[in-house]
């Protein structure tokens, strides 16, 4: 459910530590660095044993999937269970937490198209006042604005200092919907009036799902299946939490008192509009490539999503947010992605549209240093290879 510090924040640190020229801006020399890289080191990486070493010291597991014109690799290494020693294999489905953000964004921008709710209508249209009441501002703010994280509402994971995974460890076996999440951002302060500056905030996801459950009627996880995975084949992907007649998740590790947890029991039932779903690497790289690029995705939602127009600047360099979906500009090349980030598992998802490459990576560890590091250092080394 959290946010990803910005890909070219992270990838300056890769740059300094290239042997070869052309991280700067000489756009000349850093076309001529893409093309060999993807063209030549690219094919010749050994994927297989950087994810090996990967999962020697702090990753339990891990998938990479990487599909592009002159890339093709899936693969797994490690643990998906460190108990019974279940070897991870390529379909392993975990919570994909934040990744997950551009279904809700683009299940919003379809109903809109078709004329069932306006984005830009006041949220109060569709919420009742004991919601509205309890927001700062929520009379001012759009659903757009809550999709772009432009409506400066309070977040109720990065602003509660953990507060709601405590009451989700302390009843591990109910169901967590967004109501329930949303208690956690209930009379508390905005960050800024609507529209007025940008900041991650999960809990406008949260309230968006609300917003479509109105609209709809019904749970919001039906019309995501109607309208999104079953049309583009996203088989397995599934709602956290409300579609449970679907393969398990993994076995995710949190450390806590220097002691690994399994986190999976409590991602079992926890289903939230700003991390919707659970499901594989393939998967989650089609539906980015979907977005961006597929014909399965008319150009008007596209351009609601991540259109030039609909882009916010979020404070760092070259980044942009849509609805979803971050975008960065890097020299010549544009990148499309959001990762996401659970108690126990990672997300690393992007999609450059120049050479028509996917990447995902996911992880079934997360929330501690040491983790934390292996994953940056296996992002930043793939990358490299594209960048």
């Amino acid at each position: 459910m959290k946010t990803t510090l910005g890909l070219i924040t992270k990838v300056t640190i890769v740059c300094a530590t290239l042997t070869i020229t052309g991280c700067g801006s000489n756009s000349a020399k850093h076309n001529n660095v893409v093309k060999s890289v993807i063209d030549v080191a690219a094919t010749e990486f050994d994927y297989q044993q950087l994810l090996n070493d990967t999962v020697k010291n702090n990753v339990p597991g891990v998938v990479l999937y990487i599909q592009s014109p002159t890339v093709e690799f899936y693969g797994a290494a490690g643990l998906a269970d460190i108990n019974t020693q279940t070897m991870m294999q390529i379909d392993a489905r975990i919570p994909n937490g934040s990744a997950g953000k551009k279904l809700t964004a683009l299940l919003a921008a379809m109903l809109h198209e078709e004329g069932r709710f306006d984005l830009d209508a006041p949220i109060s249209q569709y919420l009742p006042t004991s919601i509205l009441s309890k927001i700062q501002y929520s009379q001012l703010m759009t659903t757009r604005q809550l999709l772009s994280h432009t409506s400066g509402v309070f977040d109720y994971l990065a602003d509660n200092d953990g507060e709601f995974y405590q009451a989700v460890q302390q009843q591990p076996n109910k169901l967590i919907t967004d109501s329930f999440a949303l208690h956690y951002a209930l009379d508390k302060p905005a960050h800024f009036s609507p529209g007025s500056d940008w900041r991650y905030s999960n809990t406008g996801y949260i309230l968006a799902g609300l917003i479509l459950n109105s609209v709809l009627g019904e749970h919001h996880s039906k019309a995501l299946r109607d309208y999104v995975l079953d049309p583009l084949g996203l088989t397995s992907m599934s709602y956290g939490g409300i579609e449970k007649a679907h393969a398990e998740i993994v076995s995710g590790y949190f450390l806590l008192d220097d002691k690994l947890e399994n986190t999976q029991s409590f991602y079992s039932n926890i289903g939230v509009a700003d991390a919707p779903v659970v499901g594989d690497a393939r998967d989650m790289a089609e539906l980015l490539r979907h977005i961006v690029e597929s014909e399965q995705i008319n150009e008007s939602l596209r351009q609601l999503l991540i259109g030039d127009a609909n882009l916010n600047k979020t404070g760092q360099v070259n980044q942009r947010y849509g609805m979803g979906i971050f975008v960065e500009r890097y020299d010549d090349q544009v990148v499309y992605y959001h990762g996401g980030d659970e108690l126990g598992y990672a997300t690393r998802d992007y999609y450059f549209p120049k050479t028509q490459t996917a990447i995902t990576m996911l992880f079934n560890c997360n929330g501690y240093r040491t983790c934390e590091v292996d994953i940056d250092n296996m992002r930043d080394t793939v990358l490299k290879q594209f960048l």
